[in-house]
């Protein structure tokens, strides 16, 4: 991670609700001051240049427009359907699809239900191998999302958020309080989201839920994950494909 270890916090109660730039451990006194409601942050971390950035604004100093480096330490891939269903059987494929195709361990992928309808799938960048700060990181995120949604069946490929591909983009936080549904986003095990209907994960996201592989915010991950050899493939190409 190096100093790249800054995030844009965001809550719904905090004055202009973004562009409050902090350090990932920060974050948790943070999330609670606000009682868990509505609170975010960026899935992308910034070194310092990103309040350089914002310093040399002379309106209100706003990330919105900056293009410098970034780093992350999961790719989220988010799955939304108004029914949840739809969005569950994706997660399953997908997940299914790391574990038995690509044989990744299950501690390098986190599964969360975002508290609404749908799913967030985290995966572990360190399975990709060294992933170095990027101008383009955004660029290969947003491309791997549409080759893995690819890998679903057709009917379920409309569930892959294409649009969480900048690099400002705020991604809920684990165990805060979703505005509309009052549900919170909660982990789930591999067999909870194998196993468990709608109805049963909704309860699930009645109340707080630990988690074991990473710290509060979801994006430090205690785990120790190795680079995967099918996963680094992908990555690989991909980027040589952007390049070219």
């Amino acid at each position: 991670m190096g100093k790249f270890n800054l995030v844009d916090f965001a809550a719904h109660y905090q004055k202009g609700f973004r562009n409050h730039i902090v350090s990932i451990d920060e974050v948790p006194p943070l999330v609670e001051s606000f009682k868990r409601y509505g609170c975010y942050a960026t899935y992308f971390f910034y070194s310092d240049e990103v309040l350089t950035y914002m310093s040399a604004q002379e309106s209100a100093p706003t990330i919105a427009g900056y293009q410098g480096k970034v780093w992350a330490p999961f790719l989220p891939i988010d799955l939304d359907h108004p029914d949840l269903l739809p969005a569950l059987e994706a997660a399953k494929e997908l997940t299914s699809f790391f574990i038995e195709r690509w044989q990744i361990d299950s501690n390098a992928i986190q599964i969360y239900f975002s508290g609404s309808k749908g799913f967030h799938l985290m995966l572990d960048t360190r399975l990709f191998g060294k992933i170095l700060p990027s101008k383009n990181l955004p660029l290969i995120f947003d491309s791997l999302r549409r080759h893995l949604a690819l890998k679903l069946p057709e009917n379920l490929r409309d569930t892959v958020d294409l649009a969480i591909k900048d690099r400002v983009r705020l991604l809920r936080l684990p165990n805060t309080v979703h505005e509309k549904s009052k549900l919170y986003k909660v982990s789930l095990s591999l067999e909870e989201l194998r196993c468990l209907s709608p109805a049963k994960i909704r309860e699930c996201a009645q109340t707080l839920r630990p988690l074991t592989l990473t710290d509060e915010t979801g994006f430090l991950s205690h785990a120790d994950v190795k680079e995967n050899p099918a996963a680094s493939q992908f990555f690989q190409h991909i980027r040589r494909q952007l390049k070219s």
